[in-house]
């Protein structure tokens, strides 16, 4: 599930978001999600130069869309596609232009230890295997009792550091629609109610939680148990190196061309929120085009771009033309 408004966002900008006394008001602002995670926003800061700084904010589109920031353009990394409600009420409220450009994608992997046995999984399975409040009575102990066609291997799981993007997109991606599926009505209406109840892992099988290092998710693999799962990002997935392998989520694995064309489910695309004022002149316009052009750079999203490492998952080469091509019209745009 996508929800924009319901995370705690933070802001990346060029400069101060006010300019003190005297400054001279800001060019352009580049606003990044929380929810991207901090290697993510790190290697975005990374791109820029000194004067850039990591803001904390209640909302990115909040700040990205603020009447207050006058005519600076504003740039928005964002985790979550904003609805076209959301981008007609930000034209609104900043008297811009608006438009939004994917410009790659998270997501995250379930994996067993190279040599267990691989099969086929689906969310909602998932939530009756590891939700606290799956409804299953007893719970069970081995994947069999869920499938008989799944393996009889015990239960286990690896979970990602609280509070990071393989956390969240874990929780959003699989837990709550599998929550949807399995729990039905029972589910509370109320969003964050909704999250805790779908999130909620069992007590009585074998979780742990890991660090933010992928060597720890190497030393799991040598001694967990088949059967045993753990979450991990696909950028993680990859420096594996084969000591672990993906199961088939929905029928899918989480390859190249499963990404693209949509078939794997775990994944989000990062969105880059643009808004130009109709104020804002040509050498505020140009500044925020050099800005767009480092940000969508071969150099910066491509399979060997700085932000790759840090979790985000390449476009296709046409994908990411079209989202060059897309980005340069709107802040040309007068």
């Amino acid at each position: 599930m996508r929800r924009l408004a319901a995370c705690a966002l933070a802001a990346l900008v060029i400069g101060t978001a006010s300019s003190p006394a005297g400054a001279a008001p800001q060019a352009a602002l580049l606003f990044a999600d929380r929810d991207l995670g901090e290697a993510l926003a790190k290697a975005v800061q990374d791109l820029g130069s000194d004067t850039w700084r990591v803001d904390v904010r209640p909302s990115v589109t909040g700040a990205a869309c603020a009447a207050s920031s006058g005519a600076a353009p504003r740039l928005a990394l964002s985790a979550h596609m904003p609805s076209r409600a959301e981008l007609e009420a930000c034209a609104r409220t900043a008297s811009a232009d608006v438009d939004a450009v994917g410009i790659g994608r998270q997501a995250v992997a379930l994996v067993v230890p190279a040599g267990s046995p691989v099969w086929s999984v689906d969310a909602a399975a998932l939530f009756r295997a590891l939700g606290q409040n799956s409804g299953e009575k007893p719970h069970p102990a081995a994947w069999n009792d869920i499938d008989p066609a799944y393996p009889h291997l015990p239960i286990g799981l690896l979970v990602p550091p609280t509070g990071s993007r393989a956390q969240h997109l874990f929780d959003a991606l699989i837990m709550e629609p599998g929550c949807d599926r399995a729990a039905g009505a029972r589910m509370p209406f109320d969003l964050t109610s909704r999250t805790g109840f779908c999130g909620a892992l069992r007590g009585d099988i074998p979780i742990a939680q890991r660090d933010s290092d992928v060597q720890a998710v190497t030393n799991w693999a040598t001694a967990a148990p088949p059967g045993h799962i753990a979450i991990v990002t696909i950028t993680e997935l990859r420096q594996l190196g084969g000591r672990a392998v993906p199961l088939l989520l929905d029928g899918a694995l989480p390859t190249a061309a499963n990404l693209d064309n949509g078939r794997y489910p775990a994944t989000e695309k990062v969105q880059l929120l643009i808004v130009v004022p109709h104020a804002a002149d040509r050498t505020r316009r140009n500044d925020a085009r050099a800005l767009a052009f480092d940000l969508l750079a071969e150099a910066s999203i491509g399979p060997a771009g700085s932000l790759t490492p840090a979790g985000l998952i390449p476009l296709a080469p046409t994908d990411r033309v079209a989202a060059r091509s897309q980005a340069i019209a709107i802040l040309e745009q007068q």
